[in-house]
């Protein structure tokens, strides 16, 4: 939603983070626009002005899912140079970003919710991953040796991000070490990337 329109910018950005809140706690079939409303910290007449109805608030909050992963995933490449570097920001971006998405109990509240959210999200995520990536993604085994196209591998890296956002491992780490040696970063890859 950006932060274009001033009040605008705030009153929206401040009702889709809430709604994602609220549906992580309650699920997408039981959150109400009252809950919703409170959350943001805005009255019923704004958020109906924004969102007239429950499905047009669902439908933005996919959008606005869409811009923050987009954004951040574009932030954490672009303050990197070299190829190393800008694929072990993505993938660091990726765990992250999954991490922070719905809490700690991703499906719990709507598990019929949380996949079908995860397949809608994965075609556009793994496109824009290939392309904010770009020609990074070439230093993969995979692709690099032509079994792959970048496009596939970028898919492949959402897929295992998944998996951990599905059942998550104790320590977002052993995802990234896994993401890093799918990718085929060496530790010496690795700590330049970081460094």
């Amino acid at each position: 939603m950006g932060v274009a329109a001033g009040g605008r910018a705030t009153s929206v950005d401040a009702i889709l983070a809430a709604t994602r809140r609220v549906i992580a706690e309650r699920g997408p079939e039981r959150f109400t626009m009252s809950a919703v409303a409170a959350a943001a910290g805005v009255s019923r007449p704004t958020l109906y002005r924004w969102f007239p109805s429950k499905d047009d608030l669902l439908a933005a909050v996919t959008l606005y899912e869409e811009e923050l992963y987009t954004t951040r995933l574009e932030a954490a490449v672009a303050a990197q140079t070299g190829r190393a570097r800008r694929l072990d920001a993505a993938l660091r971006c990726l765990v992250t970003y999954l991490d922070g998405l719905m809490g700690p109990d991703p499906i719990g509240a709507d598990p019929a919710f949380a996949l079908q959210s995860l397949g809608a999200a994965l075609a556009p995520q793994s496109a824009a991953f290939a392309r904010i990536v770009g020609d990074a993604l070439d230093a993969v085994p995979a692709v690099r040796l032509g079994h792959l196209a970048a496009e596939e591998a970028a898919e492949l890296f959402l897929r295992v991000a998944y998996s951990h956002f599905l059942f998550p491992h104790p320590d977002p780490e052993a995802l990234l070490a896994n993401l890093r040696s799918l990718a085929g970063m060496s530790t010496r890859a690795i700590t330049s990337a970081a460094g």
